[in-house]
């Protein structure tokens, strides 16, 4: 009987956290975003696509939607942005490329040339759809505050030490929509939180 119950106890606790393992699984974007917080840091250099191959990669993958000019809206164009950096790049540190035509060619970024891509992305759309005068997407160096402590200054490597992000600012309000492509492919996190000091 002794034995019985060991192994019914061992099951239990295999399924407890194999249960737990599943959750965290699922919840993993949500978990980043209530723990880390990100701060403007500076500029990166903002790239203009030209007509080529990226920009008929972006317009092929656009939705075929028949009512997509008359219903965008910048939500719909950071996810797009997303969307698109995603399919079109691997994330690696041995790509050392911004330029997003080159890192286009390549197959492949880190995340400076990740929020460089997705950034230029971004503008090529918010100025297909007629935006622009309200809209602009700009790549740049980011500090990372997790749990509330600066991760930047003690770090010599790594996530932490040179991560990029994107800020989707309206030029007559001030909003802003931040957002991380290499958050995005790793964690699922479509948004990512600014630091409020």
């Amino acid at each position: 009987m002794a034995k019985k119950d060991k192994k019914g106890n061992v099951t239990a606790v295999i399924v407890i956290v194999v249960g737990i393992l599943v959750l965290l699984f699922f919840l993993k974007g949500t978990i980043y975003k209530g723990v880390v917080k990100y701060e403007d840091a500076g500029g990166r250099k903002s790239y203009e696509l030209k007509m080529g191959s990226l920009t008929t990669y972006i317009d092929q993958s656009l939705p075929n939607d028949e009512t997509l000019d008359a219903t965008i809206t910048i939500d719909r164009i950071v996810d797009l942005s997303q969307l698109i950096t995603t399919k079109a790049l691997n994330f690696s540190t041995d790509y050392p490329d911004s330029d997003p035509q080159k890192a286009f060619e390549n197959g492949g970024a880190n995340c400076v040339g990740y929020a460089a891509f997705m950034a230029a992305t971004g503008n090529y759309l918010i100025k297909r759809f007629g935006l622009e005068k309200e809209w602009e997407a700009k790549p740049k160096k980011g500090k990372l505050y997790l749990f509330g402590n600066n991760m930047h200054k003690n770090a010599k490597s790594g996530w932490f030490k040179d991560h990029d992000f994107v800020v989707f600012r309206n030029k007559n309000t001030k909003e802003e929509i931040y957002t991380d492509p290499t958050a995005y492919e790793y964690f699922g996190v479509s948004r990512v939180d600014k630091r409020q000091k």
